[in-house]
């Protein structure tokens, strides 16, 4: 996956503004008119171009940020490991589970309340049962 972040000499954690100037300064570095007869340039040209479309789209970036950490994660997960990010793992979830749970943002934080707080309970019977076995 071309590393768009890498192409416009930006880190993942740069603002709109500093992804906008780099843009700008690469763009007339590589522009085709600058450098005539340089098929090199054209091609870093396009690809300056396809990383700020996708950078300075917020919706976009977001994507593209959450497709680049799983890609990531899963590049770590074959080499070895079993880890896996939020993304992966919300994917997998709604994927599995769609009907029986609303995963959407927008779902109600009392339910996720009441779920972590039915979690926390069981496992403090569970935690006494067995220290009264011991």
């Amino acid at each position: 996956m071309t590393n768009h972040y890498t192409i416009l000499g930006v880190s993942n954690t740069a603002s709109q503004a500093e992804i906008k100037k780099s843009f700008r300064n690469l763009a007339l570095k590589y522009h085709p008119d600058r450098n005539k007869d340089s098929e090199q340039a054209k091609q870093k040209f396009i690809q300056i171009i396809e990383a700020y479309e996708v950078l300075s789209d917020g919706q976009a970036k977001k994507d593209y940020d959450d497709k680049a950490y799983y890609d990531h994660t899963r590049e770590q997960s074959s080499s070895g490991g079993h880890f896996y990010g939020y993304a992966e793992i919300k994917r997998r979830y709604v994927q599995n589970y769609k009907s029986v749970w609303n995963t959407s943002e927008s779902a109600n934080a009392g339910l996720w309340k009441a779920t972590l707080v039915l979690v926390d309970s069981l496992a403090s019977v569970i935690r006494s049962v067995i220290i009264e076995t011991i």
